[in-house]
């Protein structure tokens, strides 16, 4: 009764098993679905991502303007301030946290980075941290709050002199 696999009660397993391993051997690999769809998730979500915001990273402080719908009118409002965290990288989901001061009153908001509210992002300058996220300023006043400044351009390097040049510099 249990030993032909057409009168089995498991043959709908037995027909999943034996698609699986010539899905296998068709494509590759131990578990190819998941690369599969992996593939269809990102060629369907690339239109929606931005291309342009790779460069966003905690201690740059930043004038984020999102589009506000109020009953029928649409306006932009711009909240300017440090980027104290970033999270999930490079995916639809990914956001950044914005943190100001107003009145002595620490604001925060998340912000997602792909989202349509989000009309634009201006990085106006940038502060050199030695953290991913920047919590510690929350709680932090004063000369512990402040941030350095990070220089955006390499210094650059003078051209050697050959070395006659040099010496006849010397003794003059």
């Amino acid at each position: 009764m249990g030993s032909s696999p057409i009168g089995s009660k498991n043959f709908g397993h037995l027909a999943q098993w034996l698609a699986r391993i010539a899905y296998i051997d068709e494509v590759g690999g131990p578990n190819p679905s998941v690369p599969i769809m992996t593939t269809k998730i990102e060629t369907f979500l690339k239109p929606f991502l931005r291309e342009n915001l790779s460069d966003l990273r905690p201690g740059d402080t930043v004038r984020v303007y999102q589009k506000i719908k109020e009953n029928d009118k649409e306006r932009v409002q711009i909240f300017e301030g440090l980027v104290i965290a970033r999270k999930h990288g490079k995916e639809i989901g990914a956001t950044i946290t914005v943190r100001k001061v107003i009145s002595g009153i620490g604001v925060e908001r998340i912000f997602p980075i792909h989202s349509p509210t989000i009309e634009k992002i201006e990085v106006l300058k940038r502060e050199k941290v030695r953290r991913a996220k920047l919590y510690y300023l929350r709680k932090a006043k004063g000369k512990k709050a402040k941030l350095k400044r990070k220089e955006l351009f390499k210094e650059v390097i003078p051209e050697e002199k050959p070395a006659e040049e040099i010496s006849s510099e010397k003794l003059e």
